[in-house]
């Protein structure tokens, strides 16, 4: 949406890490994010979804990645997804752990929220998953983005789809959804690969999973746009 006078930002989009245990190759490979994410000088690092891989995770993990996390001089934006979801004894629910984090923010509320950092004049929306079930509807409910001077940015964790996708695909994103939604960026997460499902009006990326090798570097500009770039790990 176009919106005069913004500050250029730059965004380091990641998902579906699934750590699992300390010292796995996802540990590491959650080091090389945050060098990365130093290396490239990005003013936000977004998680959408599934950071961990399941809400049973030993403490030290979880410690290991809020350690980590913490490296970054800049907000962290972490939206729990269908594997780590907000059910009661979530890995988000261990407040002792995330004491401390005070660069850390959880997006919480199941039927979705709007984060204002108006330090990097972006406003952030997402809606958590806080159950197992497959009826969570990621982006139902986004709200119009006001014309404030700001950066829009969503997150949302599940199956892009379009009218000749199967009926019964859970977590469902519509085409519909994204191309209505005004919003500048929609880091999207749950497939493993990089791809591009919205180019216009709207742009919206899958930055595939570490795991797999990629992460999605976003450079917001004025001039240019929304520019997305495939980082190989």
């Amino acid at each position: 949406m176009a919106n005069g006078g913004r500050t250029p930002r730059r965004i380091l989009h990641t998902s579906d890490l699934h750590l699992a245990s300390f010292g796995d190759t996802a540990c590491h490979l959650l080091e090389s994010l945050v060098d990365l994410a130093s290396k490239t000088k990005v003013d936000l690092f977004i998680v959408a979804g599934d950071l961990f891989d399941h809400n049973r995770v030993d403490d030290n993990l979880v410690s290991f990645a809020m350690e980590q996390l913490r490296r970054l001089p800049i907000p962290v934006v972490i939206l729990p997804g269908n594997h780590d979801c907000l059910i009661p004894n979530s890995v988000y629910h261990r407040a002792d752990l995330w004491r401390g984090a005070t660069n850390i923010r959880i997006l919480r509320a199941p039927h979705g929220e709007t984060l204002e950092l108006p330090g990097l004049g972006i406003s952030l929306w997402g809606k958590s998953h806080d159950s197992y079930e497959s009826d969570v509807q990621p982006l139902v409910g986004i709200p119009r983005p006001q014309e404030d001077g700001q950066w829009h940015i969503a997150v949302a964790h599940g199956y892009y789809t379009t009218d000749e996708s199967p009926p019964f695909l859970s977590y469902r994103i519509t085409e519909e959804e994204i191309v209505n939604s005004g919003w500048d960026y929609i880091a999207l997460g749950h497939l493993p690969t990089f791809s591009c499902v919205c180019n216009e009006p709207v742009k919206a990326f899958y930055c595939g999973s570490p795991l797999s090798g990629t992460v999605a570097i976003i450079d917001l500009t004025e001039e240019r746009g929304v520019r997305v770039t495939c980082y190989q790990l």
